[in-house]
């Protein structure tokens, strides 16, 4: 009796077994799959960063699209679109040149290098500042906000060595969400944030970040940093390249004389 019972519950348990050791495969693989995904995306933002890197030279041409609307003001977005210039020779000479909305202003801003000296010019101040070699991360900490941070984006990963922080460096990549069509190029799109962080560890400013990088030539081609979070109004900024690796560049590219 006992027998018959103990086969009548075998297959039972069989089943039970089967579905167990199913769905432990199953969870097991989907943790895989999320852990490689991760993995992906972190070893192709490195690999973005190392190409930057390892460039001879660099040069592009962008925009810089800016948003604001204060807080409580129910009027439409002010909109301003900036231009930017930028040629780079391993491993110092440097040239990135902001041009503020025509329809705002003529106010320029410049930082260039031709030989081991950064140097800055602002024409809203007309002073022209020179920042010896082992100073030169202060020449990008100073042209970040007149330039609406286009000129730490890439700079951090051109001179790797320098220790420089921006947007990108710093990104907490998030998610990868699908590719996309940037101006015709098949791009990665990175989701993260990006904080101020202190020395106490405090983060402020967390802004919303997404980074659309290349598929086939692992360069940034644009960059939308989003209002921070908790505060009112919008505040958004978006930046586009149109960037070129290791092409000629001529030495006069590197040259530049502040108007009197």
């Amino acid at each position: 009796m006992n027998l018959a019972i103990t086969k009548l519950r075998l297959p039972n348990r069989i089943k039970i077994t089967f579905f167990l050791i199913v769905g432990c495969l199953l969870l097991f693989t989907n943790l895989t799959n999320r852990s490689h995904a991760s993995s992906t995306v972190e070893d192709f933002l490195g690999q973005s960063r190392s190409k930057y890197a390892a460039l001879k030279t660099y040069s592009d041409t962008g925009t810089v699209k800016t948003e604001l609307v204060l807080p409580g003001n129910t009027d439409p977005a002010t909109i301003e679109t900036h231009t930017f210039t930028t040629f780079y020779r391993a491993p110092r000479q440097y040239f990135f040149e902001f041009k503020k909305d025509p329809n705002v202003g003529d106010e320029r801003f410049v930082i260039w290098a031709d030989t081991a000296d950064f140097n800055t010019w602002w024409s809203a101040t007309k002073v022209h500042d020179t920042y010896p070699k082992g100073q030169g991360d202060e020449a990008f900490a100073l042209a970040a906000y007149p330039t609406k941070n286009s000129s730490i984006l890439l700079a951090p990963m051109l001179f790797a060595q320098a220790g420089l922080h921006g947007p990108i460096v710093d990104l907490k990549v998030l998610r990868a969400d699908e590719t996309e069509q940037i101006n015709g190029h098949k791009c990665h799109t990175l989701v993260g944030e990006v904080g101020l962080a202190y020395g106490t560890g405090t983060v402020t400013s967390v802004r919303p970040t997404t980074i659309w990088i290349d598929a086939d030539t692992l360069l940034v081609r644009k960059v939308l940093e989003d209002t921070p979070k908790g505060a009112a109004g919008v505040d958004r900024v978006t930046t586009t390249f149109e960037p070129r690796g290791d092409g000629e560049i001529d030495d006069v590219h590197f040259k530049f004389a502040p108007p009197q």
